[in-house]
């Protein structure tokens, strides 16, 4: 009677294991240089900036169709939100520019520093500027509207403050840019704009889904939303 014998069963070989090593290591390159994982972020951040200004445009106009005395702020200040201890180093920037030379002036984004560099975006209303880290809803907030007024009950529990805030003492692009919401309102006809400034290559001006220069606002290098965009 014939016994079979058992076949030995082979393994893979060293050089086969560092063959199929690098070729991991090789796609794995790949991947992370086609996904690009910072942009990835920065496209995340600026999908929460558009989802928050249309939150907070939401709510301001449920407050605007229900209050019958309403109070967008004092016309003709600036309103921004920022975080941590510093506020934005632009701000002073903003405010000698408009309040010392006379005759208030947008000032231009081809500057590389301070609030020129992300929010100088406000055109001849902008005479003044306030920054607060505050983001209650009752009236006390960076955006000075109480939507405690609403008789429903204010329709969001706090304002939205931008995901990556950067004070914006330097700044070189739109990745570094000062980065933190403003805020103008107007008492004539309610009017009011909100801003936000873009940092990825996708959504920023130019870029496949730009949503700065498509916006319907007066800055092209900045996202805007609200009733009045030519503030």
């Amino acid at each position: 009677m014939k016994t079979k014998k058992k076949g030995k069963k082979k393994g893979f070989t060293l050089i086969e294991l560092l063959v199929v090593i690098a070729i991991i290591a090789i796609l794995s390159v790949v991947v992370v240089l086609t996904l690009n994982p910072a942009e990835m972020l920065r496209r995340s951040r600026d999908s929460n900036r558009a989802s928050d200004l249309s939150v907070i445009k939401t709510a301001l106009g449920l407050y605007l169709a229900d209050v019958s005395t309403t109070n967008m702020g004092a016309a003709g200040t600036v309103y921004v939100s920022y975080s941590g201890a510093t506020a934005p180093t632009g701000l002073a920037t903003f405010q000698n520019n408009v309040l010392n030379t006379g005759t208030p002036t947008q000032l231009g984004m081809a500057s590389t520093t301070g609030f020129a560099g992300g929010f100088a975006v406000f055109n001849t209303q902008a005479v003044a500027a306030i920054a607060s880290t505050s983001r209650t809803v009752s009236g006390g907030g960076w955006i000075p509207v109480n939507l405690s007024l609403v008789s429903s009950g204010a329709p969001i529990g706090q304002w939205p403050a931008d995901p990556a805030y950067s004070s914006g003492t330097i700044s070189s692009g739109n990745a570094n840019a000062a980065h933190f919401y403003g805020y103008l309102g107007t008492s004539t006809n309610n009017g009011y704009k909100l801003v936000a400034k873009m940092e990825s290559a996708l959504y920023s001006a130019s870029g496949t889904n730009d949503l700065e220069s498509t916006d319907g606002g007066t800055n092209t290098n900045i996202y805007e939303q609200g009733t009045n965009l030519a503030l």
